[in-house]
This record gives structure tokens, sequence and C-alpha cells, in this order.
């Protein structure tokens, strides 16, 4: 009998112990549920404070602020909220940002501060403030660009002017050697260069002698500098040799006397400028031909690796392009992006140069490293005219990027629709796939761009044609909230509730992204409120979950079944707990 006893008490407490283990184990998931959920609201509310940033929407991110956000929290990229607000120009944000203690300096993964973004953007505003509040004007990269480098590549003429009189130093180069004088000259941007140099007379990072004599051809003076120094090529701090500015102003007279005195033709500063590069951009016949004549290299490469051919069609110099080919310039030279010179040509819309290239047995659809080719770059910039020079050559209308796309799919996703119009008269497919799987329609569908859409739909493209998820032109309008594009795409015989990889139907993308309106479309063209997805994800879970209580309403309003369990169940308690509020309030 005692030994009965003893055993059911061992019984009993082994029973007891297991059921602790398994409270113990009951309350560890709940703790790590809670944990996860925590981490993801930290995670929503960083990804919506970051974009009331960039969309300068000041009221939601003064109250993230309010709740605690953590102010410097940055995306994958490193971008916080004043790189973003910096970017898009939202002054009162950038204001208000620093106010409430945001890291000036916090750089990106890049090496970019706040400073180095508004002044890549052209954002005058927000880098006077940003000045103002104590940027470092001269603060550099990883590869080591500055802001004023950056403002110089852009061609941003104001932010440059407002730099160099706050102290920019114009001398610091990248570590490929370029100043931004030199990104200037490669570029073709004449107003930057001119304040650039003419700023090096009176700045702190003031031109030799010889260098302003080489701007005003100024011959007689620069003779008597050269017989003090006999040394024509003396550099400047900003990496260039009179004969650069020469060439540059077009200045032949004293080019002729540098060139007599010894000046290298040829020179090479780090950034791999050459005279014979600023000339032919300038496009001046006569100082080509002087340069040529006196030995200058016609396939010189800058660092990234242009030859003076590739200035010279970027530039539309129909005539300089002639004397260099003439010269034994190499047509297919490329950049160091696989650009050959007439993709830079095409980039212009220099429609006689493309012709003299082609004229001289350019390859009309040579590709980039990316695949991309001189009608790609065309269909990009909405040059239709170009496209259709190189079209009537020849040119490959269904020609496919590394990404599969072809100049259809860029002319839809940049809205051309005159390059598109001309690219579907010469036989471009509606049906062309890229990589992922999607249509011109799909793209132009998740651009919102309207009259697009209805052109493509117009021709016979498919309203349900589907990409690699199998998601239709509907799932992608419905994901980016363009409400007109959707109605359309609906009054044309796209399927409401046409079901992705996951099961994913379009109104499973509009609630998760909250687009009330779009949701409502959705409904009213009798979208199923219950369709699950794969994991058992109704729109409802979908919207409960992200928080989007007026999509919630707008759900329930639709007859949405509250009680769904997902395949979830704490997921669906956690849900169950919002929509019941929602329906209670």
């Amino acid at each position: 009998m005692a030994q009965a006893a003893k055993q059911l008490r061992k019984t009993k407490d082994l029973a007891e112990a297991a059921a602790q283990e398994q409270r113990e184990k009951e309350e560890e998931k709940i703790k790590k549920r809670n944990r996860s959920r925590d981490r993801r609201r930290k995670a929503d509310a960083a990804t919506s404070f970051l974009r009331a940033a960039r969309s300068g929407n000041l009221d939601k991110a003064l109250d993230h602020i309010k709740n605690g956000i953590n102010i410097n929290i940055a995306n994958q990229n490193g971008l916080n909220g004043l790189h973003l607000a910096s970017k898009e120009g939202h002054v009162k944000m950038v204001l208000e940002l620093l106010h409430a203690g945001i890291e000036l300096e916090a750089t990106t993964k890049k090496g970019n501060t706040a400073l180095h973004i508004a002044a890549l953007a052209g954002q005058e505003k927000v880098v006077a403030e940003l000045v103002n509040y104590g940027a470092n004007v001269n603060a550099q990269s990883h590869k080591g660009f500055s802001p004023l480098y950056m403002a110089a590549q852009e061609n941003h003429l104001e932010v440059v002017k407002f730099l160099l009189e706050n102290g920019a130093n114009q001398s610091l180069p990248t570590e490929d050697g370029f100043t931004p004088l030199a990104v200037a000259l490669q570029q073709g941007h004449e107003n930057v260069v001119a304040l650039l140099i003419n700023y090096g007379t009176k700045g702190k990072v003031r031109l030799p002698a010889l260098h302003i004599a080489a701007r005003n051809d100024d011959t007689r003076t620069a003779a008597v500098l050269l017989q003090n120094d006999p040394n024509p090529d003396v550099l400047s701090k900003t990496g260039f040799t009179p004969l650069h500015i020469a060439a540059h102003y077009e200045n032949m007279s004293v080019a002729q006397l540098l060139l007599n005195r010894g000046a290298n033709v040829n020179f090479t500063p780090k950034n791999g400028i050459t005279p014979l590069h600023i000339a032919s951009r300038r496009g001046n016949v006569m100082m080509v031909r002087l340069l040529l004549d006196r030995g200058a290299q016609i396939d010189a490469k800058t660092k990234d690796e242009l030859t003076p051919l590739h200035c010279a069609a970027r530039n539309g110099h129909v005539r300089i392009i002639e004397i260099l080919l003439e010269h034994g310039a190499p047509i297919q030279a490329k950049t160091k992006n696989g650009l050959s010179p007439i993709h830079m040509a095409a980039q212009g819309d220099h429609m006689d140069c493309v012709r003299q290239l082609l004229q001289y047995n350019a390859e009309i659809d040579d590709i980039t490293l990316d695949h991309l080719t001189p009608l790609h770059v065309a269909a990009h910039c909405g040059h239709h005219r170009m496209a259709k020079v190189l079209l009537d050559k020849g040119a490959k209308a269904n020609a496919r990027a590394l990404n599969g796309f072809t100049p259809l799919h860029i002319a839809c996703k940049k809205n051309h629709m005159r390059s598109m119009d001309l690219l579907l008269k010469h036989s471009a497919s509606l049906e062309a796939v890229t990589e992922s799987g999607l249509t011109p329609l799909h793209v132009a569908a998740f651009m919102g761009h309207l009259n697009i859409v209805k052109n493509l739909l117009q021709r016979g493209a498919s309203p349900n044609a589907s990409n690699v998820k199998v998601e239709t032109p509907l799932h992608m309008a419905s994901r980016a909230g363009h409400c007109e594009v959707a109605q359309f795409l609906l009054q044309n015989s796209a399927q409401v509730d046409a079901k992705a990889k996951d099961d994913q139907t379009p109104l499973h993308c509009a609630a998760r992204m909250g687009h009330k309106e779009l949701v409502k479309l959705l409904l009213e063209h009798k979208a199923s409120p219950d369709s699950a997805t794969t994991a058992g994800h109704t729109p409802l879970h979908i919207a409960a979950r992200e928080g989007h209580v007026q999509t919630i309403r707008i759900l329930l309003d639709a007859g949405a079944e509250q009680i769904k369990m997902t395949k979830v169940k704490s997921e669906s308690r956690l849900n169950a707990q919002l929509v019941q509020t929602v329906f209670y309030c």
C-alpha cells in the first residue's frame, strides 16, 4: 500500500514537472513571439519614419520622434531621415530633424553625408541650411567624392558657387584623381568649368600665372613666364597643364607657343584627361588638328575609359568625329560601363553623329556591360527621332538587355509615348518578357502610366499576362496604388481575383500597402474579401498585421469574415484583436 502511494506521488510529481516544463515552453514561445512582434513593430515604425522623412510628411515624422523613434535609424543602404529629406529638398523636415538631434555628419554605406546627397541632387536651400548648421563642406566619401565634386558632376551651378564661397576646396581629388574641374570638363558643363577656373584666379586655390595666360590667350605674358621658368607643363592644383586650359578655351596662339616650347601634347594627369579629349569635347577643328599634327594619342583613355571619339560623339561634333576616324580612332572603344561612341551619340540625340559613325561601320546593336544597345539608350532618353534613325538603319527592336528589358520595356517604364508607338510600328513585341517575367504592360502598370497602359491594351497586350511570380499587371498596379490604371485594367478584362504563386490576389497587394481607394475599387468589382493565400492569410489578416485601420474598416464593411484562422494561430489571435477593436469602435 505504501509502495503504491509512493509510486502515485512519483507519478504525480513527474506529471507536475512535465506540466511545468510545458508551461515554461509555452511562456518562452509567447516571449519569443512578443519579441518577434516588437522587432516587427520597431521595423515597421522605422520604415514609416523614413518614408515620412522622404516624402516630407512633417506631422508623421514628428509623431514618430515624440514616440521615441531612434532618430538616427537608417535603411539597408545606410540612408537616414536626414539623407532622405535632403535628397528630396524638404527644408522644413531637414531643420526639424537637425533640431531634434539627428547626426549631421552621419554617412551612408558609400560614405556620403547629407551634404553630399543634397549637393548631388542640386538642392540649393538644403545645402545652405546644412552648411549654416556646420556641415563639413570638404567631407569625402569612401571613393573621395566631395560635395563640390558631386555638384560639379551634375552641373548644379548655384550649389557649386555656394560651396566655393563657403570654403570648399576644389583641389580635393577622388581616388581616381578627378577634381571637380576635371569631372566638369569631362561632362561638358561649360558654366561650371568657367566658374571653377575663374574662382581659381581669386579664391584660395589660385591658378599658376601660366594657366591664366593660357586662359586669356596672352602669348606675350606666357613667353615671358616661360623664359623665367621653362617648364610648360606646370600643374595646377586641379590637375591640369596650361595646354589643357588653352584647349578648353580654344586659344590657338598660346597652344602653339606651349607646344613649340616643349609642352607634352599627351600629358596625362591622374584622371587621364588629355588636351585632345578636351578639344574633341569642345568641337574645335583647328585645335584638334593641331594636337593630332603634334602627335596627340588618338586612343588615349580617361580613368572612365573615354576616348576623344567618345567626347566628340557625346557632344555632337560631326566634323571632329570625321577627323578622328580619318586618323584611325577606334570606333568600338568602350568605357568602363561598356559604352561605345554610338551609345554616346544616341544618348545626346545627335542623329548626324550616329549616321556618321554608321558610315564608318560602327556596330548598330553594340552592347554595354548590361547589354544595352544604342536603341535602348534612345528609348530611355525619349529620343524618338534618334530611335527612328536606328530602326531605319536596321537596329533590333527586340534586343534584350542583361535583365531582359527590351527598348519597349524601357520606353513604357519612362512614359515615352512616341518612342513606344514607334517601336510597336517596327514590330516590337508586346509579349516580350524580362528575366523576372515582366511584360511591357506589367512595367507600365507598376509605374502608373495610364496612357501607356491604354495604348498597350488597345494594341492587343494581354491584361492577364503573368510574371515568374504569376502576378498580373493588376497585381502590379494594386501594389503601387495606381487606381486609374487598375480601373482601366478591370474594364478591359483583367481578372479581379487573379492568383499569384502564393495565391495572393490584387486585393491582398492593395491591403498590404494600405491603398484604401484601391481596396474599395477592387471590392466594387467583386473581389473576394475572404480569398486566402497559401499561408491562410486573407486581405483582412494582412491589413490587420500591417495596422491599416481604415483598410480594415473597408473590408469589414464589405463583409470580410472576422474569424478566419491563418496557419499561424498566434498571428490569428493578434489580428483578431485589432479587427475586433476596429469593429467595435
